[in-house]
């Protein structure tokens, strides 16, 4: 599992961004799914990661190139069969959950079975 956001891990902050204008300031971006921002991404050579909600999000993120597919913790369900997808398909894209507190959080992301974590505090809004 890749740990991001750990005080004794090196990591590369992640800026969300909802729009075109504020994405092409920075290099490591993530926004909830937007074909929109997901082309701006690639055509201004951004790495980029999304917040997905749907299984269709999921499959089309990682088709896209999507450095991190991260899925809310409290959708288990989501979680699980984008697993399945990730493993079946050989996807290039980590799924990932966000976390709070490493301590209570952390547990929880590895019986999900998620590629990666990513601490609140390494997202800057």
């Amino acid at each position: 599992m890749q740990i991001i956001g750990h005080e004794l891990i090196k990591f590369n902050k992640f800026k969300e961004v909802s729009d075109v204008q504020n994405l092409v300031n920075f290099d490591n971006v993530i926004f909830k799914f937007s074909e929109e921002l997901i082309k701006a991404a690639l055509d201004t050579n951004k790495t980029f990661s999304v917040y997905a909600n749907s299984q269709n999000e999921v499959v089309l993120a990682n088709a896209l190139g999507a450095k991190f597919i991260v899925i809310s913790n409290e959708n288990s369900f989501l979680i699980q069969e984008a697993m399945k997808y990730a493993e079946y398909y050989l996807f290039d894209s980590k799924i990932a959950t966000i976390v709070d507190n490493f301590d209570n959080d952390l547990n929880i992301a590895l019986n999900l079975g998620v590629d990666a974590v990513i601490h609140r505090a390494a997202i800057v809004p």
